[in-house]
């Protein structure tokens, strides 16, 4: 039974990313061949938003991340440009244009990382083929998967992929409980804080630190922990400003720019009369409040109706484990579990992502995590099956 179970989801997994990432990256496979044109890019900044307020010709997210990366790569002090972010994501975006000659290639290698390392967590977790196969099948079902590969280079993908590779990390750390896990789950850490606005790597470090908590650790042992990776992670924030300091930056003047970009997100996020709880009706029904012209709602192309079916079957899964009868040790075992620590965290982003304006591409640190949780939750309700 298992085995047929196998092999219908394996085929099912094959036709899904042939249809959904392989062929339509296929069908747009002049954007990643193309040459990039620094001279082009730089014009488009210079006439932009960036340099002219109320400019009518605004440059889009995955351009000014393309000229900004180029320009980093090339030796510029990164807090002259997109300074709003920290720069490792652009450092990674520029460097793969300096290698392959075109910006968006990155997003090849970032998607197939991504795929890897969620089969790599789900099988590590699950010790379940089948369902290794079917997180990624979820994975492949996702139109902001294939949407951020086309429609790139964007940090979002990127800083999802360290989300999800400090989860992996994390979790053998919390197994092995050896030193070294401990240091590489910092590093991580330090990578997912530089890449976007570092508030998702500290929702991600308080729940790591209740999980151990809810795992009966002491707080002494949890203290540690979290100091020892919030300590390596900052050391790897500092290192990607490292060009900041080679051309005179202090640390006086660091932590003023680190202060100005905590108050221009802050000040952007904190719309709540416009955007609080706009992530549900967006998720379950198509209605994207935005935040810019009459504030009104309007519909997502690449919406889907997996969306919904997805994020309540997550939901469910976080619980639904819970009420089935099982023994008394089972279900210690199961509130001690990575289901628990991926469920915090799907509960305090989200609790998190109501607060701010939302984006389509926010909900990839969502749904990536669900696709996980799914897993889990089929594991211990059907472990003959799978």
């Amino acid at each position: 039974m298992k085995q047929k179970i196998r092999i219908i989801i394996t085929i099912v997994t094959a036709v899904s990313l042939f249809f959904n990432v392989i062929l339509p990256i296929s069908k747009n496979w002049s954007r990643f061949t193309e040459k990039f044109n620094p001279k082009l890019y730089e014009k488009k900044y210079n006439q932009s938003q960036y340099v002219i307020p109320q400019s009518k010709t605004p440059i889009s997210d995955e351009e000014i991340y393309a000229h900004a990366g180029y320009q980093y790569i090339k030796g510029i002090n990164p807090i002259l440009i997109n300074s709003d972010h920290p720069p490792l994501g652009k450092y990674m975006i520029g460097l793969f244009t300096m290698i392959t000659g075109n910006q968006r290639t990155i997003a090849l290698f970032i998607g197939l990382s991504t795929l890897i390392t969620m089969y790599l967590l789900t099988l590590f977790l699950t010790n379940s083929i089948a369902l290794t196969i079917l997180s990624i099948l979820f994975l492949s079902l996702d139109t902001m998967f294939i949407d951020q590969i086309i429609y790139s280079p964007m940090l979002d993908s990127i800083q999802v992929l360290f989300l999800i590779l400090f989860f992996f990390t994390f979790l053998i750390w919390e197994k092995k409980q050896k030193m070294r896990y401990l240091i590489i789950s910092g590093i991580v850490f330090g990578f997912l804080s530089s890449v976007k606005m570092y508030f998702p790597a500290l929702i991600i470090l308080g729940v790591s630190s209740l999980y151990l908590l809810i795992r009966k650790k002491s707080i002494y042992r949890t203290v540690f922990v979290s100091v020892c990776i919030l300590t390596t992670g900052f050391i790897i924030y500092l290192l990607s400003y490292s060009v900041f300091f080679i051309k005179g930056g202090t640390f006086i003047s660091f932590f003023k720019s680190q202060k100005w970009i905590f108050l221009y997100w802050s000040q952007n996020a904190a719309r709540p009369a416009i955007s609080f709880g706009a992530i549900f009706p967006f998720i379950l029904y198509n209605r994207w409040k935005i935040w810019w012209g009459d504030f009104g709602y309007i519909k997502y192309q690449n919406w889907s109706f997996f969306w919904p079916l997805f994020f309540i079957t997550g939901v469910v899964s976080m619980f639904a484990p819970f009420l089935i009868k099982k023994s008394k040790i089972e279900k210690q075992k199961l509130f001690q579990s990575s289901l628990i620590y991926l469920s915090l965290w799907i509960l305090f982003c989200l609790l998190y992502l109501a607060f701010v304006p939302i984006s389509p591409r926010y909900l990839m640190l969502i749904f990536y995590p669900l696709y996980i949780i799914v897993t889990l939750a089929i594991k211990f309700i059907f472990p003959k099956y799978v």
